[in-house]
């Protein structure tokens, strides 16, 4: 009772009655008859003044004081985190530290982590997560795959000037689809310094020389055009495939190149043996001279010009790569198929008379159902000296009975990355064009943050791909590594960085693959130190 006629006469400036005087019912009845008008404000000033849990109703002029109540800075129950036991702590600890990625329904950002496809596989395409952002380049790291792949940020400068060299040239170059490197100097000038700031520079910049192209075809004449656009004399240069733009079948802009829809590696890519860029016997000798002096790394740039969706992906059609296989020193399971195709209709499908521009029929050329052969339209414009013609293309029972390409074997084990700009090793990493398998509500959700993925024209994917080879020479790399004058020269990072400048192609061809000994084996391990095949 004294608590509660304390806390009324508090409220009113006055002092606590003492027992014997008016009862506390009666003060309260008294202070708040004099009118509603009077009244009101008495209330107000008096319930503002109440401690934390306090009532007033002005109906029954009651007022119930309760002692203040202790606030906590959490909404749960103290013994909470007692009874969720098997629950993780994600206040602290490894889960803040290293969180799951996340996927694009619940971060549809560049904070996403994976997201879902479908790889192409031979016969079925199968569905699995695909890495992508900060997560992809983590894994990479992870699975010491440095030396393969690199994901470059797009505000790296030199990403940024191959992105500049690409936009300049690409209305001149788009007429002609795919070509030598001679033909866009500026794009591959662009290139060859993003190869050198990612994956090259793994090994001293005194031991490694960016090459342009392939090199696996003979030139076909010395004579350099004289200009960007003379077309006639860019496509007498050569008949190498260094530069394709590629779009998918059927877009409302007409590509000669789609992308592969199968997963491969670009030496053993091949199904169609009358191609006239395929890389004929004795290849490794022009594109790899004194390998026992060098060892080589055929590396693509591959940049997507086409729209970006929220998460920071391509909005068809994405370019997933398959991390190697215990760092490189081993193959992933493949099976050798041979090619279920008569002369003849190889050479038919390969019938490429050039570009009537009056006419849609011969903007795409026929191509196989499992690769899209590259096309250069230079090489049929000629009419009966084209390709289908030359004696040095013709394709012999003996080339088609023995001529075989790999296809991968699906596994759990495989691990998929993904990126808007790629700088990967085509020649030791599967790879392939892929479809997005999400589900509908997240499809949803990133065309209502970006309207583009609504429009067919924007979300088709449109890309370019560069081809480069890292041409180390082995001593050079060994001595920089084996140095001890230099060691307290360099970081911990620096010397995890120095690694082996033998890959497992160029270990495959020391030992004799591509040369004399057919296509690599499956599950073939590899000394990648010592750049040979184990037995």
């Amino acid at each position: 009772w004294s608590s509660r006629a304390h806390c009324v006469a508090r409220s009113h400036g006055t002092d606590p009655p003492i027992r014997g005087q008016v009862p506390f019912k009666r003060v309260v009845q008294m202070s708040l008859a004099v009118s509603p008008r009077t009244a009101r404000p008495r209330v107000a000033q008096a319930s503002s003044l109440f401690a934390i849990g306090s009532r007033v109703r002005s109906s029954v002029c009651r007022v119930r004081c309760v002692p203040r109540l202790t606030v906590r800075a959490v909404a749960t129950p103290r013994d909470a985190k007692k009874k969720s036991g098997s629950s993780p702590d994600v206040s602290g600890g490894v889960w803040s530290k290293h969180p799951p990625p996340a996927g694009a329904l619940e971060s549809p950002s560049l904070r996403c982590g994976f997201r879902d496809a479908a790889i192409p596989y031979f016969g079925d395409a199968v569905d699995r997560k695909v890495l992508v952002n900060d997560a992809a380049r983590s894994e990479i790291q992870k699975a010491n795959a440095t030396p393969f792949i690199s994901l470059p940020e797009e505000t790296n400068p030199a990403l940024i000037e191959v992105r500049k060299a690409m936009e300049k040239g690409w209305q001149i170059h788009e007429a002609l689809g795919s070509g030598s490197a001679v033909q866009w100097p500026e794009l591959f000038g662009a290139g060859a310094e993003l190869v050198k700031q990612t994956v090259g520079a793994l090994w001293p910049i005194d031991s490694v020389e960016i090459l342009t192209g392939t090199g696996w075809l003979e030139p076909m004449t010395n004579t350099k055009p004289s200009t960007s656009t003379d077309y006639e004399k860019q496509s007498a240069v050569s008949n190498d495939i260094d530069w394709v733009m590629r779009r998918p079948e059927g877009h409302v802009v007409s590509s000669k190149t789609h992308f592969a829809n199968r997963l491969h590696r670009d030496p053993d890519s091949w199904t169609n043996p009358a191609t006239p860029q395929r890389p004929k016997d004795g290849w490794t000798e022009l594109a790899m001279p004194e390998r026992k002096k060098y060892a080589y790394r055929f590396i693509n740039v591959w940049v997507a010009r086409s729209a970006i969706d929220p998460t920071g992906q391509v909005w068809q059609s994405p370019l997933v790569v398959c991390l190697p296989r215990d760092a490189g020193e081993r193959e992933w399971a493949f099976e050798k198929r041979k090619l279920a195709m008569e002369t003849s209709t190889a050479k038919e499908e390969y019938n490429v008379k050039g570009v009537n521009f009056v006419d849609p029929k011969t903007w795409i050329p026929g191509v196989n159902r499992l690769f899209r052969p590259l096309w250069n339209p230079g090489a049929g414009a000629a009419g009966a000296g084209g390709p289908e013609s030359d004696p040095e293309n013709e394709v012999t029972a003996e080339e088609m009975a023995k001529f075989e390409f790999p296809e991968l074997t699906p596994s759990e084990t495989h691990t998929f990355v993904t990126a808007p700009a790629l700088v990967f090793d085509s020649f030791d990493l599967w790879h392939g064009a892929g479809v997005w398998a999400d589900c509908e509500e997240t499809k949803k959700q990133l065309r209502k943050i970006d309207t583009k993925g609504r429009q067919p024209f924007h979300r088709a994917r449109c890309s370019i791909e560069m081809r480069f080879r890292i041409k180390i020479d082995v001593e050079a790399a060994k001595a920089a590594r084996t140095d001890e004058s230099l060691t307290h020269k360099k970081t911990e990072e620096q010397e995890k960085s120095q690694v082996s400048p033998w890959g497992p192609f160029s270990s495959a061809v020391a030992s004799g693959k591509f040369r004399h000994d057919g296509l690599r084996d499956s599950e073939a391990r590899y000394d990648l130190g010592e750049g040979v095949v184990l037995d």
